[in-house]
């Protein structure tokens, strides 16, 4: 079966949404296809968790491919995915390189706060993965909530210029059809994760959180090639990480 990757001409602009990563899982939708919502109201996140699209004219994208399960890895699709949203970040906010990182496994951060949040979410049938890529991004706006003053930021400090949005979103899909490709060559899988790790939060820092059922604390060594998280504890243990508990946290 062939893979459907995202297809320029097959996009939806919606004013409002509950959710694009569920308008878009229909069945009537083909694969290829992404929307973007001016609104959306009940926008989601990892597990249990809701993302707030905040201020003016953030950008509300999912979209839907299908890709051979036994090439791909999802934990690495989906740093692969966070990657291509920073590339495209940086093509137009090249000031944004500076202070602008992905945290593993799948959010861009300004600094020590959130801007992004990307939520991968499959379905395995027959041998083939199908894939809603959901991406929230926050550009600009003049207040962010009390509750989330401490977590969220914009990306931007002044409001975006006209047709910023469009081409943002068309550049993104060329990013991510990209991203994906790189996941059938094992070498460019190996270049890009050089590149993510540069780019990455966690470089080097030492983070707490729970695995096996235990708290366990180490130093970053990067992510491997099935984009699971590499750390050293204190006493010299090597633990990969498939994805972040509640209890994950920064020292």
């Amino acid at each position: 079966m062939e893979y459907r990757l995202l297809k320029s001409e097959l996009g939806h602009r919606l004013p409002t949404v509950t959710s694009t990563n569920e308008w878009i899982r229909e069945v009537s939708i083909p694969f290829g296809s992404w929307v973007i919502a001016e609104e959306q109201t009940a926008g989601k996140g990892r597990g249990q968790n809701v993302w707030q699209s905040l201020g003016e004219d953030p950008l509300i994208f999912s979209g839907k491919i299908r890709i051979s399960a036994a090439e791909i890895s999802l934990p690495l699709l989906s740093i692969f995915v966070s990657s291509a949203v920073l590339k495209t970040i940086f093509h137009f906010f090249p000031e944004r390189e500076e202070d602008t990182t992905v945290k593993w496994p799948n959010d861009i951060y300004r600094g020590d706060k959130k801007v992004a949040g990307i939520l991968v979410q499959s379905e395995f049938t027959n041998g083939i993965f199908e894939v809603v890529i959901g991406i929230g991004l926050n550009f600009f706006g003049k207040n962010v909530p009390e509750i989330l003053k401490d977590k969220a930021t914009f990306l931007c400090d002044t409001p975006l210029e006209e047709g910023v949005l469009e081409r943002f979103a068309n550049q993104l899909i060329v990013n991510i059809n990209q991203s994906v490709i790189a996941l059938l060559d094992q070498g460019q899988i190996l270049k890009d994760l050089v590149w993510i790790e540069d780019h990455s939060l966690l470089k080097h820092k030492v983070i707490e959180t729970e695995w096996q059922s235990r708290m366990v604390r180490g130093r970053v060594l990067g992510i491997d090639e099935l984009g699971f998280l590499l750390i050293m504890t204190e006493t010299g243990e090597k633990i990969e990480l498939m994805d972040t508990s509640p209890k994950f946290r920064i020292i």
